[in-house]
């Protein structure tokens, strides 16, 4: 019985350890379920953020792809532009058409033939260092002798005791000059009187019948501002209010203009007229809006008279209007344009910078031939022979026998735009090499076009002309004023006096 009461305590002790046992292990899983609980939560967190990252990648994916078609489509619609802008055949594999290798102007050619211009020219490099050159003559601000008003600087206490300096001998140590601009409106009040003398007769001053009007300088600081400088009427009237404080209306401007065109119709005349019986003329053309159509401005010019008008004929017309008996005493300098070779000249002379251009294309249409590589040279050849003074009749005689030879070429089996540029030149060959016979004839016609610019640059900055009116206005005053500059004087002073007639 004893035996067996300590069997079964024996087995409770053990039950009462495998229960504890058991109990420990059930609280160990419990702890264990209740981390990995927390670890799946945060799991499931993270998960939760990475998925609203992704989401967001895939906005941010989607809007790259858009912007990507966007940029895509804007890159062909600029492609389409450069097609459009190629004034080539239209055939594939032709190099496109800009200011360096044709007439087409700057303003037309596409982007990537502006970038290809930045770093090609037709000028040769003359391996001279870049800047001024020895000799050359600088320029610096100069002091005058009768400065406007002088101002004194003189100490007032003694910087070591502090005494009054009043009376004290003084020694004048250095001067400054310093230069500015005043811009004052100013008035000027004009008072008319009468007398009347012992015989009774009533004499009276005469005087202008207006209240008060604008006087001579700044008539013409207005007009020198919009034929000069290009100024729309808008921008001057800008300007004089907020240099002067005096405002002044557009339509006041257009008035100024009218009446100094109207003032100038002598001295523009006297241009034409000494044009006409000029020995050595340059002539070109170029088109400017006025209102909704296409005019062609004209200009005639020597080395010291411009002479600059507007019409909406770009054909002879155009020329006789002006000219009617052409110019019998000139030798004429211009481009290939059909209309000049109409005129009752003396002589003409082709622009060959134009050539040049023309050939420079056909460089590029086609790199392995190389009849407008001989072309390019014997033209080159003839402008050194006229700067080293070395054109004699043999050489002159030697260089137009290639010339023929040259153009006496079958160029069939290159591209048409060979044979339609021989051919054209092939019409003015005659007037190749003028300029080798006469001393001022020159080769090229680069001071017509610098003359017809200004009207460029003027449409640029202050759109169209509204009138013909006032394009024959800007026409008249500009060469008035680009016929003063080339002879040395002020544009404004040309202007100003104009005014004061």
């Amino acid at each position: 019985m004893l035996i067996f009461a300590t069997e079964m305590a024996k087995q409770c002790t053990d039950t009462d350890e495998v229960l504890r046992m058991i109990n420990q292990r059930l609280r160990r899983l419990e702890k264990s379920d209740s981390e990995k609980t927390e670890e799946i939560g945060r799991l499931n967190r993270i998960i939760g953020q990475k998925d609203k990252e992704i989401h967001s990648l895939k906005m941010d994916l989607a809007s790259t792809r858009s912007e990507l078609a966007d940029a895509k489509a804007h890159i062909e619609e600029l492609e389409e532009d450069c097609d459009d802008e190629d004034n080539s055949t239209g055939q594939s594999g032709k190099p496109e058409k800009n200011s360096s290798n044709s007439s087409v102007p700057p303003s037309h050619e596409s982007i990537a033939a502006r970038e290809l211009r930045r770093t090609n020219s037709l000028r040769k490099p003359s391996g001279k260092p870049s800047g001024g050159q020895p000799g050359h003559k600088g320029s610096t601000l100069q002091s005058v002798s009768t400065p406007d008003r002088i101002i004194r600087h003189e100490p007032t206490y003694c910087k070591c005791c502090g005494r009054p300096l009043d009376g004290v001998a003084y020694r004048k140590i250095r001067k400054t000059q310093i230069m500015d601009i005043k811009f004052v409106l100013e008035t000027s009040e004009h008072q008319y009187y009468e007398k009347v003398c012992e015989c009774g007769c009533v004499n009276n001053s005469d005087a202008p019948n207006c209240r008060i009007k604008y006087g001579d300088n700044i008539r013409a600081f207005v007009t020198y501002l919009n034929v000069v400088q290009c100024m729309p009427f808008k921008r001057i009237a800008e300007l004089i209010s907020d240099v002067s404080g005096r405002r002044i209306s557009e339509g006041t401007i257009q008035n100024i203009l009218k009446q100094n065109s109207t003032k100038a119709d002598a001295a523009y005349e006297e241009i034409r007229r000494r044009i006409e019986g000029a020995p050595v003329v340059g002539a070109d053309e170029t088109g400017a809006a006025v209102g909704k159509e296409l005019h062609w401005n004209w200009i005639f010019q020597t080395a010291a008279l411009t002479y600059v008008y507007q019409m909406k004929s770009r054909g002879q017309k155009a020329i006789d209007s002006k000219f009617p008996k052409g110019l019998p005493n000139s030798t004429l300098v211009t481009d290939r344009h059909q209309s000049y070779f109409k005129m009752n000249v003396k002589e003409h002379q082709v622009c060959l910078a134009h050539l040049l251009r023309n050939a420079e294309y056909l460089n590029e249409l086609d790199t392995k031939q190389d009849w407008s590589r001989r072309f390019i040279h014997l033209i080159r050849h003839a402008i050194n022979l006229r700067k080293d003074g070395n054109a004699t009749q043999r050489k002159v005689k030697v260089l137009k026998t290639k010339m023929k030879n040259l153009l006496g070429e079958s160029l069939t089996h290159l591209d048409g735009e060979f044979e339609s540029f021989k051919k054209g030149i092939l019409k003015v060959k005659d007037y190749l090499f003028t300029f080798l016979f006469n001393p001022l004839v020159p080769y090229d016609n680069n001071a017509s076009e610098r003359g017809v610019r200004k009207i460029k640059i003027k449409q640029k900055v202050s759109g169209c002309f509204r009138t013909d009116g006032g394009a024959d206005d800007f026409a008249k005053l500009h060469s008035i004023a680009e016929t003063a500059m080339k002879n040395g004087n002020s544009k404004y002073n040309a202007i100003l006096a104009v005014v004061q007639q």
